[in-house]
């Protein structure tokens, strides 16, 4: 174990029990980003990090950061990450999609975008967002003729779904009915990771700003009805050692090692992060534009919902979308999710 990788897994220890200084936070961040170049050089990527697929200090003055969760749509890190490197420029011309950390199954967190740099993960809010993308198939299904169980891709291997057997809704998520669930290394990772940030970064992070990809993008399913997203975020900006807390104790015991060997799977060639493409930033966005925030404002202000027009997403703004929203509800049969949070659906509402 290099010196590297001890001190960011003591530092990662201890967030779980007790809040990190502003330098301990700010150093468990650089050395998981040199933990990372050396395990993406014994992954075989070496030569494509750090990763050119960014947008250099987009973040950098951003006061009002986002946060963004998603899901990865397979079951390895290595593709994932090969997904997200400059592995994927082609005659000088970049193309793809990047993230700024990556879970493994583990809970092994990867950091692949610096936070001063904007990441191509989604178009309406690469510009002042933070992603994360958590290894997880998402949808499944099961092919009675070959009695196997399957992803958008291919067979899930049999070892993944002992491990974490599949979850039949009583309700369809976005059309899928089948999904897989998540590690509690993974959920126990990502929250450790936002408390990590929300310390290295303080003042620019807020409750009512922590997103999934589900927010922004109707056709998505990432992060899926079994991540617990209100907890996740709730914890993040609470002082409570994570092994105490409720929702954390009801998960079943962590991931097996035997799974391990799942990261060896390559999925080099992985659609599913192309299917909202282009995602960045240089191209044009196939959908249409979410309004600013403070358009959000005036049109809430215009509807009646008093709001001062500062282009800053507080509470206050917030607490008037949720009430735009169910207004809305009450007199439309077109139902939109009450989150407080402007998307698109809801953005296209305000505009009426």
């Amino acid at each position: 174990m290099t010196n590297v990788e001890k001190r960011f897994k003591e530092l990662f220890e201890k967030v779980g029990e007790e809040v990190l200084t502003l330098g301990e936070a700010q150093e468990c961040l650089a050395c998981l980003w040199d933990y990372t170049l050396e395990r993406t050089k014994s992954l075989g990527l070496g030569k494509f990090y750090p990763t050119v697929q960014r947008t250099p200090n987009r973040l950098a003055k951003v006061e009002d950061v986002w946060w963004v969760d998603h899901f990865t749509a397979g079951i390895s890190s290595k593709s994932t990450l090969n997904w997200f490197s400059s592995n994927k420029c082609r005659k000088g011309k970049v193309a793809g999609a990047s993230t700024h950390f990556v879970m493994d199954y583990t809970g092994d967190p990867y950091y692949i975008v610096k936070l001063s740099d904007g990441a191509w993960h989604e178009p309406k809010r690469n510009a002042d967002s933070v992603a994360i993308e958590m290894v997880n198939p998402g949808p499944l299904t099961f092919d009675k003729a070959a009695s196997k169980w399957r992803f958008w891709a291919r067979e899930m291997p049999a070892e993944l779904i002992q491990t974490f057997p599949p979850v039949f809704l009583d309700k369809p998520y976005r059309g899928a009915t089948i999904f897989q669930p998540f590690s509690k290394n993974q959920i126990v990772a990502n929250l450790k990771l936002k408390r990590i940030v929300i310390a290295a970064f303080p003042g620019r992070f807020a409750l009512c700003r922590m997103s999934q990809h589900t927010d922004w993008r109707e056709g998505k399913k990432d992060m899926g009805p079994l991540w617990p997203f209100q907890d996740v975020n709730e914890a993040a900006f609470s002082n409570d050692p994570i092994p105490e807390l409720a929702f954390i104790q009801r998960y079943d015991p962590d991931f097996l090692d035997s799974v391990g060997t799942i990261a060896d799977v390559d999925e080099t060639n992985n659609p599913e992060y192309g299917v909202n493409t282009p995602t960045h930033d240089d191209d044009p966005d196939p959908e249409p534009k979410l309004m600013s925030i403070a358009e959000v404002q005036q049109a809430l202000d215009r509807k009646g919902f008093a709001i001062a027009s500062d282009g800053k997403f507080g509470p206050k703004t917030q607490v008037a979308v949720k009430s735009f929203q169910m207004t809305w509800n009450k007199n439309h049969t077109e139902q939109l999710k009450v989150d407080g949070i402007p998307g698109p659906r809801t953005c296209a509402c305000l505009k009426l």
